[in-house]
């Protein structure tokens, strides 16, 4: 089991176990530690999909592309196992997935991550790895996995051979289903003493990523010690931070930042770093649709984000709101006026 951590399954009834061996039933009492929540398989569809080596979102499309005639619902909340090859990908209705952090948050927890009950078991080498709780039966095999009542399961395992498991939290979870809309949300806030150059470093490299996400390159950069470094690797023939500096700002003009993402993307970085409560999750511009900023913190520190690039002689406005594994994120879109 991972260390420090509590495991909580949900059926055929709410128990927990924490890595000291200590555990009951119900939900045990918030103390802070890691919380995985292990959720019914039936309320899961697992599939086992042969993709390449992809970024998270990039992985999920891939596989909501190839299961696009056995999905039961227009948009379901999609999740695939890291890696690359044949690997378990699970398919599980957003309303669902509400519902779950919503118990969750209830009894005064947030989940660190929610896997489907099925991956309790280990992956045999052959055959499959069964445990039997009541009516209800949890099976695993290297290419599939699933929960149903033992009737079910005998029909769907036929006469493979089977080895009795017992259920527990693996130390590298097989899947996470808080993946895309339900990542959690890493909040980056500015040290102050660096608000300037972060500024200045953002709206250069931005020339160079146009329409691309910035917020990584943002939080890459945090650090004043390493931001000369990285200069100097994208900008080969600079001498030193300065000439790099100079040299990347003239790529961005080229590029046609000048006067657009230059001069949007400091009062933003400005804005937030006066909001503690504020958080930047994704940092995003194109010419034509201006800048967009993934604000952490709820819609009301984003109106706020809003109000002071007003002030600040911007037009903004807030967009969306998504529902996050721990808040939300609303959007708020920054143009010149």
């Amino acid at each position: 089991m991972m260390p420090k951590s509590v495991l909580v399954t949900l059926v055929p009834r709410v128990r927990w176990q924490r890595s000291d061996g200590t555990g009951g039933s119900g939900w045990p009492a918030p103390d802070g530690s890691p919380l995985v929540l292990a959720v019914p398989g039936e309320a899961v569809a697992l599939h086992w999909l042969d993709l390449p080596d992809l970024a998270p979102a990039q992985a999920a499309a891939a596989a909501r592309m190839a299961l696009a005639d056995r999905l039961a619902e227009a948009d379901p909340h999609i999740a695939v196992a890291p890696g690359s090859g044949l690997r378990p990908v699970a398919v599980v209705a957003r309303e669902q997935m509400a519902g779950w952090l919503a118990e969750a948050a209830r009894a005064g927890w947030k989940p660190t991550a929610i896997i489907p009950d099925p991956f309790l078991l280990p992956a045999p080498a052959s055959g499959w790895a069964v445990a039997q709780d009541g009516p209800r039966v949890l099976a695993r095999s290297t290419s599939a996995a699933f929960a149903a009542e033992a009737d079910l399961a005998a029909a769907i395992i036929g006469t493979d051979t089977t080895t009795l498991a017992q259920p527990a939290l693996p130390d590298v979870l097989p899947l996470d289903l808080l993946s895309g809309d339900y990542a959690p949300v890493t909040r980056w806030q500015p040290d102050r003493r660096q608000l300037k150059r972060l500024a200045l470093i953002a709206a250069a490299i931005a020339g160079l990523w146009l329409g691309g996400d910035l917020a990584a390159l943002l939080r890459a950069r945090s650090a004043a010690s390493a931001a000369d470094a990285e200069l100097l690797a994208l900008a080969p023939g600079a001498t030193d931070g300065t000439s790099a500096f100079a040299a990347l700002q003239a790529q961005a003009q080229q590029r046609g930042a000048a006067g657009g993402l230059a001069a949007l993307a400091g009062p933003v970085v400005q804005a937030l770093s006066a909001r503690p409560g504020a958080g930047l999750a994704s940092l995003s511009y194109t010419p034509t649709g201006g800048l967009v900023a993934g604000v952490a913190g709820g819609g009301g520190e984003a109106q706020a984000l809003a109000d002071a690039l007003g002030a600040a002689s911007l037009s903004a406005n807030t967009g969306t709101t998504r529902a996050t594994a721990d808040g939300s994120i609303s959007e708020v879109t920054v143009r010149a006026r």
